[in-house]
């Protein structure tokens, strides 16, 4: 049974650009947009997004704010996003009026209507003044910057639900597109503009300027009627060009020249419903697809057809096909690969941008979908059983579910335009949701043999008749010792070579993976013997390591990383003890490396430029938001730095109650009794700290404060009771980031109190050489933010004392 359902996509609210970066130059894009696409409803937000958008990664960087407000990898989603939008107006302005036999001829076309357009928008941003740069690129700025920059605009007028104004200026920026070209790479603009203006005449003027090696030229075009435009190229025709393109560009609607389309054949009847009785599944098919993408079946129905008619039905019909004006759904699978990249790409990051403006590598990255997930799509739509298809031929093999999906999207479109981006089939929607962005099991194997100093290569076999051939793919890895080891996975279907590579890569990812996931024991001898040498390999191949490497490692969940990162200790001891006794007849000595990187990642972690404590202490702007999140970086930040000291947690709370009390209602119950805990001296300042936080949301309220202290299993419970005020606003960024950067410490806020937890010391000497080094790193204050900080009116001292 396919799910009919249909859903509204809630509306996008995207994080605020700070003003400190934007400025005002927003308003200076929103006018030359509505300059020449016409008016345009634009809110001070988008505006400021604007502003954001024109700036290349240069000037970002140059901000200084890169690292902790904007990430550069916001300007590459929009990018990405400008860059599908702009596809998605091309080929809908193309195939509303051509229709090519082949769909390698529509491809091409398409390829070469985008570089144009890209290259002429580029050239109005520069034009119109509307990219910011660094003062480096400034110097000598290449073309490919502004078209980055256009498509960065283009992206956000998307994101902001102005398609009809992105795609008015791609209808004026780009005129002539369905030109002949000429030999610099374009439509012919000098011919088009002699015969536009052949009655009143059309006459050029040039200057030059710069040194011989390097000249620089200008042209300006006028014509008889009092027109004129400018134009700058490195020799005097591109400087020609320049300004007939121009000048044409400035043309109301009105004065435009039709565009010569290029050699195809014109769109001739539409195509029609089969008038045979079609087979129950294929019927089926079409009512749900209706149904579920609302689409009148009176003006859609024939298009329907074709995008579940496979080639091999129309080889086998051709003249069925041709007296109903059919054809297969090959065109439309195409148009329909842009529309689902387009979807997807908008889907993510509306959903990235919407949660803040620093997505790391990982949270940006995106690619186009592949086979496999419009595969997955077309699982999900169930149109395996609809296709129509041809004796001998498989409805259920991936390609040909996968073109059916992208082809039922490409009618859909057609037909709904950009309200897919507001409402779609719940199917449609899991499925952008549900997309995977991380790299593909070859790219990651790739990473991971150079990080830890290892080659390889894959080696292969083939079997079976040509059209059903497979192939196995033999990975053949080096360490950085010279050791050897090979491993393959039979193929279970007739494969490529791409798609053997991806299985054995896989497979060897999965292997890599049991002892974080607990499945050493399920392993087989051979998947052993492999994991034995990857573990191995890495650790005699560990080097120091970059940022971006250690990123990669974690979320590769490669040597425990990823659980000493998120503070699950007593994972991370587990995985110690597999590995131990995976390599139990080898020296277990801990590779100084390995320490070293334990260390960084923490620090990265914790204090690092992507850390949630840097990211708060950069929070723009004085609105009493951003104020709580800088106040509470500072004071955890205060907490982390904090040394040694000679108190106990009973010295804590009473220094504290001393100075509270006088401001405040104060009660404080202890339950400690003569428990034994062993805080950690960070512990100790976060205790501190947090009382004041809370003392200082209860004064400014009026309301009183109440502590019980409690000791259970080795683990000190603080409860802080907070009456007639809202908890949750006053302390949840504090204890969110508290939990995050301190060791050994959770921070949980309800509605009326606040509960901190504050786990004892842990016993080191009984754990693996591999669990010490990791809990080391842990534990110790590497990356702390800031010098030792001494506590109020407190000497630190050299030893911790015990808690009674």
């Amino acid at each position: 049974m396919r799910q009919l359902a249909v859903l509204d996509v809630p509306p996008l609210t995207l994080a605020q650009p700070p003003a400190t970066l934007v400025g005002t130059f927003g308003e200076t894009v929103r006018t030359a947009i509505q300059d020449i696409a016409g008016e345009w409803d634009v809110d001070e937000q988008t505006t400021a997004w604007l502003g954001l958008a024109s700036m290349h990664i240069s000037r970002l960087y140059e901000s200084g704010l890169s690292e902790t407000t904007v990430t550069p990898h916001v300007l590459g989603m929009l990018d990405q996003l400008g860059r599908s939008t702009i596809d998605v107006i091309l080929i809908d302005a193309w195939i509303a009026q051509r229709q090519p036999e082949k769909v390698g001829t529509q491809a091409s076309e398409h390829n070469r209507r985008s570089t144009e357009a890209r290259r002429l928008l580029g050239q109005w941003a520069t034009e119109r003044g509307l990219v910011q740069m660094g003062a480096g690129e400034a110097q000598r700025p290449a073309p490919s910057v502004a078209e980055g920059v256009a498509r960065q605009i283009f992206g956000l007028l998307s994101l902001t639900g102005a398609h009809e104004t992105a795609r008015r200026l791609v209808d004026v920026v780009c005129v002539g597109l369905d030109h002949g070209t000429d030999q610099i790479g374009g439509a012919d603009p000098l011919t088009e503009a002699q015969t536009l203006f052949a009655k009143e005449g059309l006459s050029y003027e040039y200057a030059e300027e710069g040194p011989d090696h390097d000249k620089a030229y200008t042209a300006i075009a006028r014509t008889g009627g009092g027109r004129s435009a400018r134009g700058e190229g490195r020799n005097k025709k591109a400087a020609r060009v320049a300004a007939v393109r121009a000048l044409l560009r400035d043309l109301p609607p009105a004065g435009r020249p039709a565009a010569r389309p290029a050699k195809t054949a014109p769109i001739t009847a539409p195509p029609q419903p089969y008038r045979n009785a079609p087979p129950r599944g294929h019927r089926d098919a079409l009512s749900d697809l209706v149904a579920m993408f609302e689409l009148d079946d009176r003006l859609i129905a024939g298009l329907l057809t074709q995008a579940l008619t496979h080639s091999s039905y129309v080889y086998e019909n051709r003249a069925d096909v041709a007296a109903h004006h059919q054809r297969d759904n090959q065109l439309l699978a195409h148009h329909g690969s842009l529309v689902l990249n387009h979807l997807a790409k908008h889907a993510r990051v509306g959903r990235i941008l919407a949660h803040g403006l620093v997505p790391d590598e990982d949270e940006a990255r995106m690619h186009t979908p592949a086979n496999e997930d419009t595969a997955r799509l077309g699982t999900a739509l169930a149109l395996a059983d609809g296709i129509r298809i041809g004796r001998g031929e498989d409805s259920q093999r991936r390609s040909t579910v996968a073109d059916a999906a992208q082809s039922v999207a490409a009618t859909a479109w057609r037909l709904h335009g950009t309200r897919l981006l507001r409402r779609r089939p719940a199917v449609l929607d899991g499925w952008l949701s549900e997309l995977q962005y991380q790299h593909e099991p070859v790219t990651v194997l790739n990473l991971l043999t150079t990080m830890f100093g290892m080659t390889h290569h894959y080696e292969y076999e083939r079997t079976g008749l040509d059209h059903l051939q497979t192939f196995t793919s033999t990975l053949v890895l080096s360490d950085a010792h010279g050791r050897v080891h090979r491993w393959a996975v039979p193929p279970e279907r007739p494969s490529s070579k791409s798609d053997a590579d991806k299985t054995t890569a896989q497979d060897v990812l999965e292997i890599l993976a049991a002892p974080a996931d607990d499945l050493v024991d399920a392993l087989t001898t051979a998947e052993c013997d492999l994991l034995r040498y990857l573990l191995r390999a890495q650790l005699d191949g560990l080097a120091t390591t970059t940022a971006r490497q250690r990123i990669r490692i974690i979320s590769g969940g490669l040597l425990g990383t990823d659980l000493l990162a998120t503070g699950d200790l007593d994972a991370f001891c587990a995985w110690a003890r597999r590995v131990r006794d995976l390599l139990h007849a080898e020296d277990d000595t801990v590779p100084p490396p390995l320490g070293e990187l334990y260390r960084q990642i923490l620090a990265d972690t914790r204090f690092g430029p992507r850390s949630l404590l840097r990211r708060m202490t950069a929070e723009q702007g004085n609105d009493p938001d951003g104020t709580v999140r800088r106040n509470a970086a500072e004071v955890v930040g205060r907490a982390a730095a904090r040394g040694p000291w000679g108190v106990t947690v009973r010295d804590v709370v009473q220094g504290w109650w001393r100075e509270q009390a006088c401001r405040t209602s104060v009660t404080v119950r202890d339950d400690m009794r003569q428990e034994l805990f062993l805080p950690l001296p960070a512990q100790l300042a976060a205790l501190d700290e947090t009382l004041a936080w809370c003392g200082e949301a209860a004064e400014a309220a009026g309301s009183p404060i109440d502590v019980e202290l409690t000791i259970q299993d080795g683990i000190l419970h603080t409860w802080i009771g907070l009456q007639g005020l809202d908890t949750r606003v006053a302390c949840d960024d504090f204890a969110r980031l508290l939990s995050r950067t301190l060791p050994r410490t959770d921070c949980l806020v309800d509605d009326d109190h606040v509960l901190l937890r504050l786990h004892g010391r842990l016993d080191t000497e009984s754990l693996t050489p591999l669990a010490a080094a990791g809990i080391d790193a842990y534990l110790s204050g590497a990356g702390s933010p800031s010098p030792p900080v001494i506590a109020r009116g407190v000497e630190p001292v050299a030893e911790q004392e015990e808690t009674s």
